[in-house]
């Protein structure tokens, strides 16, 4: 009886098959890089930003901030050869004050006189100037000089108002310019017998520059807009530098600060108690200098 023979397949011998393959299983095995890897080796291979040294970044700061200067006093001259009494506040007059942070544009109060009665010399009718809005007095600014000022659109297209800004020259260095009116964030109608004048320049009142700065950093802690929140380090520091400014601070020991009725309304005095208390919650190594100025701080 005949028997069938079967044939059994063989796996291939050859070396060179056997080398291929085995790479082709290695390879299929190698995990795949995450897309977080992929970017860490992106960004290592940028060209690090080179740091300028420190004696360049204070002689750009030195002259932009001359450039601040030269807005603050074409626009204050502007408006005080128009009988419009200004003053200066936020960063600039912080720094002209004593504190060490150059700013970066100039912030303005403008407080207008307004006669309820007719003057007893005159016969005629007398009629009541209305007050100028803050776009008017961009407006009146712009038309006075032309040359060094200009307005900006803002970054919404809707917004009805515009910037203004200062500049030396033609695409030359500039800076922002806000003008703002009494009632505005608080801002009182400011008194010429109150403004304190520095390097001939009007400055609002310490106390209320203080106050305002305090107010920023609230402003900004509560912000929703990220942008806007990481601001609230800056004016952190700020409040801590005016705190540290022993001249002015010394000016305010004793007196009841927030009984001024010509610089803090009712709603801003509740406030600001508010904010120092807050303020010293977050920063309790200043809650000596407000607990010198006559302030509750919640701190023991």
């Amino acid at each position: 009886m005949a028997t069938v023979a079967t044939k059994q397949s063989k796996r291939p011998t050859n070396p060179t098959t056997l080398a291929t393959a085995s790479m082709v299983v290695l390879q299929s095995t190698k995990p795949t890089p995450t897309v977080a890897a992929v970017k860490t080796d992106a960004s290592a291979s940028k060209p690090k930003r080179r740091k300028k040294p420190r004696a360049e970044r204070i002689q750009k700061q030195n002259a932009h901030f001359e450039v601040v200067l030269e807005a603050a006093r074409a626009a204050t001259q502007i408006l005080r050869a128009r009988g419009l009494s200004c003053a200066i506040f936020g960063s600039l007059a912080s720094k002209l004050y004593g504190c060490s942070r150059v700013p970066k544009d100039v912030d303005l109060l403008v407080s207008q006189n307004v006669d309820e009665e007719p003057p007893a010399h005159r016969d005629d009718i007398f009629v009541p100037q209305p007050q100028l809005t803050a776009e008017e007095l961009k407006d009146l600014i712009l038309r006075a000089n032309s040359q060094h000022f200009y307005l900006k659109m803002p970054r919404d297209p809707a917004a009805e108002y515009r910037i203004l800004w200062y500049r030396q020259k033609y695409q030359g260095p500039e800076c922002k310019v806000d003008i703002l009116v009494p009632g505005t964030m608080h801002l009182p109608f400011l008194n010429p017998q109150r403004i304190n004048w520095v390097q001939e320049l009007p400055l609002v009142p310490f106390s209320l520059l203080l106050f305002h700065k305090l107010k920023g950093w609230d402003d900004h802690c509560k912000a929703e807009e990220a942008h806007y929140r990481r601001r609230q380090q800056q004016d952190a520091a700020d409040v801590a530098k005016l705190l540290a400014l022993r001249h002015w601070m010394k000016s305010l020991k004793g007196s009841k600060l927030l009984d001024d009725e010509e610089l803090f309304d009712e709603e801003f005095k509740v406030l600001t108690k508010e904010r120092v208390k807050l303020y010293c919650e977050a920063f309790n190594d200043r809650a000596k200098e407000w607990k010198e100025l006559g302030f509750e701080t919640g701190c023991i």
